[in-house]
């Protein structure tokens, strides 16, 4: 079976006895990998993990001690981030339409704030006159593997627009605000480094309007294959290519620069697996339908993004290939974990394992339905840790909360 679907039948089979399904389950080795090639593909450069594709207190432990800061879009991933014990240094603040409450308390924590619209600045430097900011820019260079993670151009709800700096810079010197970085991000899932050059250069072309800046944040949203005919970015080749031009705008500037990144899904996607167990059979005309445990509840981007994910089932089966749904037991036409699959039919009993999942999986999983989020697990060579259980009924619906 294709893609990097790196536990075996006899690991699965252990887990799932273990632990039962549906779980999560985390490659130690794998995180730690991504973490590494970013630093050497980037030496020099501040490497702020997007907690948002995967914020389980472990991977975050696991990415800070590879040396990783932490990119956050929301108070509470900012008070975890504190709590697993990042520095305030280490943590910037790139919340979307934020509340007054939400500036509040990010800024209580003493954590760079990247701001992204005019009334933001100003609420926040009414409140907090004299405050560092950062400044997300949207310059209208934006891609990704799907409409809804494009974030930049002119159909994007991020950033600043090129005819808002100057109004920006006002309200900055109004409130005696510190403008000490920009920032961008066009996306995720992008594969080509000409258009990542492309809106790097539309930044860097920014610089001598902001005259006491101490960063540049480019973004991330390196890609991740997920399907056959897509290949890995060349990380070394677009480092260096960023990095150089990077240390021209630095020259040019006069001053020093650090170089930010924010990578989140290249981090994390490949080193997760969603595992699940087939729980009932249904054929019709054209098709199986293979129903499991878990469905679009723990794993939503096939539902959301129509994203496409390797899957392998265990034990193989050898049997003819037929056309197969993998499904799960949500009351949605939608919920469709893998569709239109040639591939061996499964025994009810069955495991399922969908690769690529470590990335904005259980970040988005929910309880609709009144579903129980899963269980996730680190596996660290050939040693396993529970890094959260699965929920119970009181988890979902407390006491206190009834009549």
């Amino acid at each position: 079976m294709t893609g990097p679907i790196w536990l075996g039948p006899r690991r699965a089979a252990a887990l799932a006895e273990r632990f039962g399904t549906p779980f999560y389950a985390y490659s130690a080795r794998t995180l730690r990998a991504r973490c590494r090639s970013l630093a050497r593909a980037f030496p020099g450069a501040a490497v702020r993990y997007a907690m948002k594709a995967n914020a389980n207190p472990a991977v975050l432990d696991l990415v800070r001690r590879e040396g990783m800061g932490v990119d956050t879009v929301s108070p509470w991933e900012v008070r975890l981030a504190r709590e697993v014990g990042f520095r305030k240094r280490d943590i910037v603040y790139s919340g979307s339409m934020p509340s007054d409450d939400d500036l509040a308390a990010v800024h209580r924590e003493g954590v760079t704030v990247n701001l992204d619209a005019l009334s933001s600045l100003h609420r926040y430097g009414k409140r907090f006159p004299g405050a560092r900011v950062s400044l997300r820019l949207n310059l209208e260079i934006g891609g990704g593997h799907h409409p809804h993670v494009i974030t930049a151009g002119p159909d994007s709800k991020f950033g600043l627009s090129a005819d808002d700096l100057p109004e920006a810079r006002a309200i900055c010197a109004t409130h005696g605000l510190q403008i000490v970085g920009l920032h961008q991000h066009i996306g995720s899932g992008i594969f080509e480094a000409s258009l990542f050059l492309d809106a790097l250069d539309a930044l860097l072309a920014c610089l001598g309007d902001f005259p006491a800046l101490e960063f540049v944040d480019v973004g991330g949203g390196f890609g991740v294959p997920y399907r056959d005919d897509e290949r890995p970015v060349d990380l070394d080749a677009w480092g260096k290519a960023v990095t150089a031009r990077f240390d021209a705008a630095v020259a040019s500037y006069g001053r020093p620069l650090t170089l930010v990144l924010e990578p989140g899904r290249y981090v994390v996607c490949e080193a997760g697996l969603l595992v699940a167990r087939v729980t009932t059979l249904k054929r019709t005309r054209d098709r199986v339908f293979v129903g499991t445990d878990s469905g679009m509840h723990h794993l939503i981007r096939p539902a959301l993004y129509q994203s496409w994910h390797p899957v392998a089932t265990w034990p193989r089966r050898d049997v003819k290939p037929e056309r197969c749904f993998v499904v799960g037991p949500i009351c949605e036409s939608g919920d469709v974990l893998a569709e239109d699959r040639l591939m061996p039919v499964p025994e009810e009993g069955d495991l399922v394992v969908v690769g690529n999942a470590g990335a904005y999986g259980f970040a988005m999983a929910s309880h609709y339905n009144l579903r129980a989020l899963p269980a996730e697990v680190m596996v660290d060579g050939d040693e396993w840790t529970l890094i959260r259980r699965r929920e119970r009924y009181r988890d979902v619906i407390p006491r206190r909360d009834l009549p």
